[in-house]
Parts: structure tokens; sequence; C-alpha cells
């Protein structure tokens, strides 16, 4: 029997709660808009969210929310997590989170070079940052109340370039990465800056 939305929210608040300043029930913001436009914000320091199109609309996460199911986003990096112990590793931008689904999202959008050493450097990087917060923060906590997040969610990934920035020469390259990380870890990578939660 699925455990009813709210209860995972608690449990991750309770999960999460001492690893920042301000904690995961004073961090998040929901919505159900149809489409939410999420970005990396220099001047909050963290991530945040518009249900409006952005000028920086080619640097934003677009979360496709067709149904209008009640959306979550978590801004880790730079407010949810914060202790020192705890961003030792990288931590990822954010974290989306609906009744079936937990989606975490690293930006590279500061990314303005095509070299082609600088995007797969700058990838594996992301990935290792997505990696530390999820099998060594979030889901280790979540573990010491009860919940493995794999059992209830269905968990993927994302890396976030800036859509203008034409990074196909390195497309070879980060099929591979997609293509090892599902075999490691038995979930997804993916490098789109969209995704629906249905």
């Amino acid at each position: 029997m699925p455990i009813p939305f709210a209860i995972q929210q608690l449990r991750l608040c309770s999960a999460l709660h001492d690893c920042g300043s301000i904690g995961v029930a004073n961090g998040f913001k929901q919505s159900n808009a149809k489409i939410c436009y999420v970005y990396d914000d220099q001047i909050l320091g963290h991530s945040d969210w518009s249900e409006n199109t952005t000028q920086n609309a080619n640097k934003c996460f677009t979360a496709l929310n067709p149904n209008r199911n009640t959306l979550i986003l978590l801004p880790l990096d730079g407010l949810i997590l914060t202790g020192k112990s705890i961003i030792v590793g990288g931590i990822s931008d954010c974290a989306l989170l609906t009744d079936k689904e937990l989606c975490l999202v690293e930006f590279k959008t500061n990314v303005g070079s095509l070299k082609y050493l600088t995007i797969i450097q700058r990838s594996e990087e992301a990935i290792q940052q997505l990696l530390h917060t999820y099998f060594e923060v979030i889901n280790p906590r979540c573990k010491t109340k009860g919940v493995n997040i794999s059992d209830i969610l269905d968990v993927e990934f994302y890396i976030v370039f800036d859509k203008d920035l034409d990074i196909t020469s390195t497309a070879a390259e980060r099929q591979a990465l997609m293509i090892d990380f599902l075999e490691k870890y038995k979930m997804e990578l993916l490098f789109h800056n969209q995704k629906s939660f249905l």
C-alpha cells in the first residue's frame, strides 16, 4: 500500500532537519501549476522557481505538470543542505518531489565553454554531486526513519546545461555516462532541461 504523500513529506523533513540552518520544513516550496521553471538563482544563492517564463528560460529546468499534481521544490544546495560535514563531496542544486517521483537536478548552466574536456569534466563533477546528495545524504537519513526512497518513488537524476550551448560534440560520451550510471545504480541519469511529472 503506497505511503501517503503527506507522510513522505514529514519523514523527509524529519530525516533532513539537522542538515542545514533552515531545514526542509522552512525551505521547500510547492505548486500545482502546469509548468514551473526551475533555475539556479545566483542572487538568492540557491535554486528557485517561477510559474512564468523567465528571461533566462534557456538556463531553466522545466517541470511539466499536466495533471496538476502537488509538486515540491527542495532547494538543497545553499539552503536546506548547508552543514559543513554534509556538503563535503558536493550537493546537487535541488530536488523535485511528487507522490510518485523524486528528481535530483544539478545545474551546469554557468558553463560557457564548448571545449570538449570542459563539458565532460563538468558532467563528471555533476554526477559526483548527484551521487553524494542521494547516496550519502538523503537516502541514508531517510532509511533511519524507516523509508527506503527507491521502494516508494521513482528516482531520476538530471544534469542541466544552457540550452543555447551547443554540446553535441560530447553526445557519445554523455550517452556512455548515462549507460554506465544506469548499469551501476539502476537509476536514470539524464542530460535534459525538462521532465514531465505524471
